[in-house]
């Protein structure tokens, strides 16, 4: 008898087993505002050095073992990494979004795309907020879908919904931050910000929205091209 309230006791103890593939903790908010230096030339990762786990485009889904699209790129990350805004804009949506989990939209209003940072643990913005390059917008999980720790990016392009390959992205930043300041890409920017402002996206927030991202045809797109 006292073996087994003993063993009763230590059963008590030991964590409850949670699924790796539905995470459902909802992160946490650290409002701390921390901006690291990036070069204008130099290409970056959102997160560590940009290893890929997964590409975007169409796969076999680690977890159902059937073919699926992923609308994004998973990049390798330890736990609460730090993950990096790449472009200037305005946070639009925050909070835990299905498969995603925890997730941080952002709209960049030049080249008029969105990113998505998904899986997080915790994120450091809140809708409507600017950003700049090199600000921390969250730090790396495992929510939602996942079979461990990693950051999942996803680019797509404001109005089309086009989703855009990642990586070859990221190596198109820098040409983006090189043409800012040209008259077409100032006029661009006044553009966007004025259909932003008079849409109010940043008033479409999903903190409590468990939405997924749209269905594809399975088609990523190359990068924007420069203008």
């Amino acid at each position: 008898m006292m073996l087994n309230s003993y063993l009763a006791s230590v059963l008590l103890c030991l964590p409850l087993a949670v699924p790796s593939f539905a995470y459902y903790f909802q992160g946490y908010y650290c409002p701390k505002i921390m901006v690291s230096p990036m070069k204008d030339d130099k290409v970056y990762s959102p997160v560590g050095l940009g290893i890929v786990t997964s590409k975007a485009g169409f796969r076999i889904h680690p977890i159902t073992g059937r073919g699926d699209f992923h609308s994004g790129v998973d990049l390798a990350a330890n736990l609460n990494d730090r993950v990096y805004c790449l472009l200037d804009g305005v946070v639009t949506r925050v909070g835990y979004r299905g498969a995603l989990g925890v997730a941080v939209e952002i709209y960049h209003f030049y080249p008029n795309i969105r990113t998505i940072v998904g899986h997080l643990n915790a994120y450091s913005v809140i809708p409507g907020q600017r950003v700049r390059r090199g600000q921390v917008i969250g730090y790396a999980g495992s929510t939602g879908r996942s079979t461990g720790v990693h950051v999942h990016y996803t680019v797509i392009k404001q109005g089309t919904g086009e989703y855009i390959e990642p990586m070859a992205f990221f190596r198109t930043v820098p040409k983006y931050i090189a043409a800012m300041n040209t008259f077409r890409a100032r006029a661009a920017i006044a553009m966007n910000m004025k259909k932003f402002n008079e849409e109010k996206l940043s008033d479409k927030q999903t903190d409590t929205d468990k939405e997924d991202l749209p269905p594809s045809t399975g088609e990523v797109q190359p990068p924007l091209p420069e203008k």
